[in-house]
C-alpha cells in the first residue's frame, strides 16, 4: 500500500460508515407500508451504495448517485429521517473539482427547495426549517471551501511540475551551451595547434632534405613548444585551469609568438587597452583571433598578417588581415568551414559580432565586442 492510497481508503471507509448510518436510520423510522416511502428509501440506499463503490473517474455516475441521495432524501425527509443524505450530497457536489460549479449550486438549490416543500407539507415550525436551511448553508460553504482548497493544491502541483520541467530544460540548455562552447574551443585549439605542427614539420622535412640539420632541429623544437602550448590550451578548455584569470594581452603575445614560430609574419598593432571586463568576452576574442591566424596560415601561407586592436567607443575592435593570394597551403582543403561559424556563435553569446570578407586586395576579419 502506498501513501497516496491512504486518503482514498479513508474516504471510502467514511462513506461506508455513512451508508450504514443512513440504512439504520431509515430502517428504524420509515413507514414501509407506504409503497412510495419504500421506493424512495431504496433510491437513497442505492445512491449511497454507489457513493461508496463508485470509481473516482466516473463523473457521469457520480452525478446520478448525488442526485439520488439529495432528491430522494428531501422527498421523504419527514418519513425516513434521511435528511443527512441530502446534506452529504450537497457537500460532495460542491467539493468535487471534476464536477462543474453550476451542478453543485443547482443541486444545493434543489435541496433547499425540496426541504422547504417537505417541511411545509409536514407542518414543521419555521424555526425547524431555518435550522435545516442554516445547516445546508454551512455545509455548502464547507464543500465550496474544500473545492477551492483542492483547486489550489492542484495548481500548486502543476506549478511545481512546471518549475521542474523548466529547471530540467534550463539545465539541458546550459549543458548544450557548455558542450557547444567546449566544441568550438577545442576546434580552435586543435586547428591552430595541429595546423602549426603540420607546417613546422613540413618545413623541418624540407630542411632535412636540403641538409640543413640545425635549422630542421629548430623547427622540431618549435613544434614541441607548439604542442605543449596546445596541450595547455586544451586543458584550459575542459576546465582544469578555470580558476586562472584569462589575460588577453598575454594571450595575444603567445599567439603572435606561435604564428611567427610557425614561419608566419605578423605585425601586431595594439592601439587601446585590450583587456575586457567580461572574461567570457575576453576568451571569445582570443579564440576568434586564434582562428583568424590559423585561417591565414592555411589560405595565405607566407603572407604578412596584420593584427590590430583599436578602441571604438564602448567597443573593442579587432582587425586581422592579410593579402589575397592564389598560392594555398597544404591545409587549405582541411576543415568543414565551422571555424567562422563557431567564431560568430561564440561572439554573439557575448553581444559581439564577426565579419569576414574581401576588402580590396586583402582578406579581413573584423571583430567587435562590448568592453562591458
Amino acid at each position: 500500500m502506498t501513501d497516496s492510497s491512504i486518503p482514498t481508503l479513508l474516504n471510502r471507509l467514511l462513506r461506508l460508515i455513512g451508508f450504514f448510518v443512513v440504512l439504520a436510520t431509515t430502517a428504524g423510522t420509515a413507514n414501509f407500508h407506504r409503497p412510495w416511502v419504500l421506493a424512495v428509501s431504496v433510491v437513497i440506499w442505492v445512491g449511497w451504495a454507489i457513493f461508496v463503490l463508485c470509481p473516482p473517474d466516473a463523473v457521469g455516475l457520480e452525478r446520478i448517485y448525488l442526485c439520488a441521495m439529495a432528491i430522494g432524501s428531501v422527498a421523504a425527509a419527514q418519513e425516513t429521517g434521511a435528511t443527512i443524505s441530502a446534506l452529504v450530497a450537497v457537500v460532495a457536489a460542491l467539493s468535487q473539482v471534476r464536477q462543474p460549479r453550476m451542478f453543485g449550486w443547482l443541486l444545493t438549490l434543489a435541496v433547499i427547495l425540496g426541504l422547504c416543500v417537505s417541511v411545509a407539507i409536514a407542518g414543521t415550525s419555521v424555526t425547524g426549517l431555518l435550522g435545516l436551511l442554516a445547516g445546508v448553508a454551512v455545509l455548502a460553504l464547507m464543500g465550496w471551501s474544500r473545492r477551492q482548497a483542492r483547486i489550489s493544491a492542484e495548481q500548486n502541483r502543476l506549478l511545481v511540475e512546471q518549475n521542474r520541467v523548466i529547471r530540467a530544460e534550463r539545465d539541458r540548455a546550459a549543458a548544450l551551451a557548455e558542450r557547444g562552447r567546449i566544441a568550438r574551443d577545442m576546434h580552435d585549439v586543435l586547428a591552430h595547434t595541429l595546423g602549426g605542427l603540420v607546417m613546422q614539420l613540413d618545413a623541418a622535412d624540407a630542411l632535412l632534405e636540403a641538409g640543413e640539420v640545425d635549422r630542421a632541429a629548430e623547427r622540431v623544437r618549435a613544434s614541441h613548444r607548439l604542442a605543449v602550448s596546445g596541450l595547455e590550451d586544451a586543458r584550459r578548455v575542459v576546465g582544469t585551469l578555470r580558476s586562472e584569470v584569462f589575460d588577453l594581452p598575454t594571450e595575444l603575445r603567445r599567439l603572435a609568438e606561435e604564428h611567427r614560430g610557425a614561419g608566419g609574419q605578423l605585425l601586431l598593432q595594439v592601439e587601446t587597452d585590450p583587456q575586457l571586463t567580461n572574461e567570457q568576452a575576453t576568451i571569445a576574442v582570443a579564440r576568434a583571433i586564434q582562428e583568424s591566424l590559423t585561417n591565414a596560415r592555411k589560405h595565405a601561407p607566407g603572407q604578412p598578417v596584420t593584427l590590430a586592436l583599436r578602441g571604438a567607443g564602448e567597443e573593442l575592435e579587432v582587425l586581422v588581415s592579410n593579402p589575397m593570394t592564389t598560392r594555398l597551403g597544404s591545409l587549405a582543403a582541411s576543415g568543414v568551414g565551422a571555424g567562422l561559424l563557431g567564431m560568430r556563435e561564440r561572439l554573439s553569446a557575448v553581444a559581439g559580432t564577426a565579419e569576414a570578407g574581401r576588402e580590396g586586395d586583402r582578406w579581413t576579419v573584423r571583430i567587435r565586442v562590448p568592453r562591458r
